[in-house]
């Protein structure tokens, strides 16, 4: 009686253990038939987006010839310049006597790009005689307005002489934030944008592979020398923990070309006001966002955007050294949330749980989302303000045709200037002196084929049935496959859950072996 009775309470106690383990067995047998079953799809899905990949390819090209003819123009024929003199300071006037309301202005010779530093005056406040005299019959002068902060301040020339010279500077609207975005500004006319084509991929976490380590990706922005990367991405917790390993999307960072280490994670408050046009946010000027600490300093600068015009985002994923069982997953875990929105590129063909063609110029940084929230109050940004949450702006960039100025920045001496070069117009002798040499016309021809092929391309990508049929074709392929790998997902978490049982299993041995009536337990007997 009592031997039978042990033999059952032993096997009782230990069968948790065992049926566990062999839980986890048959997930994993069935996973492996299940990926089996995955083939023809991971195939026929990878054979269409290369297709559609090479279709985007060869349209952009055409995008990039009409640049490269129009760059031409500068370097080859040298009938169109991208230089020009940027105001970077007003003065007043030296040497011109007491009480001349004339002014100085210091020009740097500028190249056309996507932003431009925001400046402060590098001149000293300008002042003006009032025409009045103080209690010391001390002339009163007056300081003047006119440097702005907040814009590019072209230097285009003068006209006229002596005291009736007028200057002649445009002051370009570009936004006011650091740094200055010529896109959307007047300045289009001489760097035009264009919008690229590219195809959005959808991922959730369900469809990741099982040794994918993916955790999280945010825009962000660090300073060369600091080791303090700053996400934009409002009050959201990440999963971001120390030792995962981040890595950057476009350029040389980090010294390591493996990336780095997060060794801590904080907060900061920061304005992303600025940054409207790849955030939703509200007109709450102040938000709380992550500040990740990092193993080794940045060698290069990464700003938001960057000098070309684009984001820069950051990937970060668990370290594979300390992963012990990756076929594991919490049952607490959605497999749905958050989706993460990015722009396909060569490694991604075949993956995903859907792609859209896109053509909005938005940034290819990628980001990531709840989308079960689409059209609800985001509960990151309560109780500070209400933003319903939208899809991530997320596309395949711009490209920047110079078309250029009819001129070019000469310097005093008559020679051309260079980038970076300084001139001061000072007073009205100066202000009279000339800015520019007239350039002369162009040969356009290999321009203008390059723009036909380019229309023709792009009519052709947006009037051909087959480019949005062969999306839809493939999205369906990848809605069947979607079903398999959901169910991989299920027998996943059924390992996790296993893994759980395992571990709870052990401290309730450990607990009754350790318990003084452990032979009441086992025979009935003290």
């Amino acid at each position: 009686m009592s031997d039978s009775y042990t033999d059952q309470m032993s096997s009782g106690v230990s069968g948790i253990s065992t049926r566990a383990r062999e839980t986890t067995n048959q997930a994993k047998l069935k996973i492996t038939v299940i990926d089996n079953n995955k083939i023809p799809y991971d195939e026929s899905i990878k054979n269409v987006d290369r297709n559609l990949q090479n279709i985007i390819v060869e349209t952009n090209d055409t995008l990039e010839k009409v640049r490269d003819e129009y760059q031409k123009r500068i370097d080859v024929q040298n009938c169109r310049s991208d230089l020009f003199w940027r105001v970077t300071g007003i003065s007043s006037a030296t040497g011109v006597g007491v009480g001349v309301s004339e002014l100085s202005y210091t020009c740097t010779c500028t190249k056309l790009s996507p932003t431009y530093p925001r400046l402060e005056n590098s001149g000293t406040m300008p002042y003006v005689d009032t025409g009045e005299l103080d209690e010391s019959d001390v002339p009163i002068l007056a300081p003047v307005a006119g440097f702005s902060t907040s814009s590019m301040m072209w230097y285009k020339g003068s006209t006229g002489t002596g005291i009736g010279i007028t200057v002649d500077i445009d002051v370009i609207d570009m936004g006011g934030e650091d740094p200055l975005v010529s896109a959307g500004s007047a300045f289009d006319t001489y760097l035009e944008p264009d919008n690229l084509h590219g195809i959005l991929l959808y991922r959730e976490p369900y469809d990741r592979d099982v040794f994918d380590f993916f955790v999280a990706t945010g825009i962000g922005t660090i300073s060369q020398g600091s080791n303090q990367l700053t996400l934009l991405t409002p009050n959201v917790n990440l999963g971001i923990k120390t030792g995962m390993v981040v890595t950057p999307s476009s350029i040389n960072v980090f010294a390591s070309s493996q990336g780095n280490i997060v060794v801590g994670v904080s907060s900061t408050t920061m304005d992303l006001r600025p940054y409207s046009d790849i955030l939703s946010v509200g007109s709450t000027s102040i938000y709380s966002v992550p500040v990740i600490t990092l193993q080794d300093p940045a060698i290069a600068n990464a700003f938001a955007p960057d000098s070309d015009g684009n984001y820069s985002y950051f990937d970060f994923s668990k370290d594979p050294d300390l992963i012990s069982d990756e076929f594991a997953i919490n049952p607490e875990v959605s497999p749905y949330a958050p989706q993460t929105i990015s722009l396909l590129g060569n490694s991604d063909l075949g993956t995903g749980v859907k792609i859209k063609y896109i053509n909005n110029g938005a940034s290819p940084a990628s980001q990531e989302w709840n989308k079960f929230l689409e059209g609800f109050p985001d509960p990151d940004l309560l109780p500070d303000d209400i933003v319903n949450v939208e899809e991530p702006k997320v596309g395949a960039g711009k490209i920047y045709y110079a078309v250029g100025f009819g001129q070019k920045p000469i310097l005093a001496n008559g020679n051309n200037a260079s980038e970076g070069d300084v001139r001061i117009f000072n007073g009205n002798v100066g202000l009279a002196q000339q800015a520019y040499a007239s350039l002369s016309g162009c040969n356009d021809s290999d321009l203008n084929a390059a723009i036909s092929a380019r229309n023709a391309a792009e009519a052709a990508l947006s009037g051909s049935n087959s480019f949005p049929e062969k999306i839809t074709l493939v999205n369906q392929v990848r809605t069947k496959r979607n079903e398999l790998n959901i169910a991989v997902w299920a027998y996943r978490t059924h390992i996790g859950n296993s893994e759980n049982e395992l571990a709870a299993n052990g401290s309730f041995m450990s607990q009754m072996n350790s318990s003084p009536y452990k032979n009441l337990l086992n025979t009935g007997t003290e």
